[in-house]
């Protein structure tokens, strides 16, 4: 890869912001626009903060990960706009789930423009949240930072983080600070070899043109004979072998499809509709494979299942 200038670099880190924005927008359903991006380069390890979120950025085609972090507090805003909630202060279980989600779909996105930015395919490229200080690469850090404005809302600050060795692979003029205890390798000898010699055909030492070629002799194998396989009874078929593992059977009474904000929403006494109607069969899963279909009944105060259809699936296909 030719070398990019710095200021080509600043452009690129520009354009992953205007990239974050538009996601962020499709996510809040509003104009977000990106501010101007500035750059520090800085000798400190990132660490996993408690305010803030961090993930970190795969784009294969360049060999290369970069960080990526949000702040907490401006992710919370973001998930009461998404859900049309109030923000009150920490989040449960389900907002960090879709705050993880968002910072995975927003950092994609920047990779996927860093890569377009180079001229490099998109395959493969994944975000993830870092959960622990091991996760990020060793320093120095070149660092961007701007601000994307949610319009009439509020900013949410982005600081995207390249190590020296990210740097090295999109090929900048940065340099990355040396290994400590590296020892660079020497570059390969050289020898002039006179043009009368280098036209003169090459000559095998005297002990090797000497030295016979060994014939080659067919391999030879001991006879084996194959492992006798004892027959198993009529009807069994070996499957004593594997009646002793366990499968996880599940009852379903009926699906839907809810929105995520009516998902959030939910709390004691909430009530919602299935797609089956209270005469249909619920389904059987063995391992999220359908066999069955039947009716529920109680058994010793107990929920059971009476079994009235046998294999749906392959019933429906005739």
């Amino acid at each position: 890869m030719s070398s990019i200038p710095e200021a080509q670099l600043d452009s690129i880190a520009a354009s992953m912001m205007t990239s974050a924005a538009h996601v962020l927008a499709a996510l809040v359903d509003r104009e977000v626009t990106a501010g101007a991006a500035s750059s520090s380069v800085s000798e400190s390890s990132l660490r996993v903060e408690d305010d803030w979120v961090a993930t970190t950025t795969d784009v294969p085609a360049l060999g290369l990960s970069f960080i990526a972090r949000y702040p907490k507090a401006d992710l919370a805003k973001i998930v009461a706009v998404m859900v049309g909630a109030e923000h009150d202060g920490e989040m449960d279980a389900m907002q960090l789930s879709i705050v993880a989600e968002t910072v995975a779909q927003v950092s994609s996105a920047m990779g996927e423009q860093l890569a377009q930015a180079v001229g490099a395919s998109t395959e493969g490229i994944a975000s993830h949240v870092v959960g622990e200080t091991g996760s990020f690469p060793a320093p120095p850090f070149t660092t961007y930072e701007a601000e994307l404005e949610i319009k009439d809302e509020f900013p949410v600050a982005v600081h995207i983080d390249f190590d020296g060795l990210a740097l090295s692979k999109l090929g900048t003029e940065k340099s990355a600070a040396p290994t400590v205890g590296a020892v660079p390798k020497p570059p390969p000898a050289t020898a002039t070899v006179p043009a009368a010699a280098a036209a003169a055909p090459q000559q095998q030492p005297a002990a090797a043109a000497r030295r016979p070629q060994a014939p080659a002799q067919p391999a030879q194998f001991a006879p084996m004979q194959p492992t006798g396989v004892q027959a198993a009874a009529p009807g069994h078929s070996n499957l004593d072998l594997v009646h002793d593992i366990p499968l996880q059977i599940s009852a379903v009474l009926g699906q839907t499809e809810l929105a995520l904000r009516d998902v959030v929403a939910m709390q004691a006494g909430s009530v919602f509709e299935l797609d089956k109607l209270s005469t249909d069969p619920i389904d059987l899963y063995v391992n999220n494979i359908l066999i069955a279909r039947g009716e529920v009944v109680v058994v010793d105060d107990k929920y059971a299942v009476k079994i009235s259809e046998l294999n749906p699936l392959q019933h429906e296909r005739v």
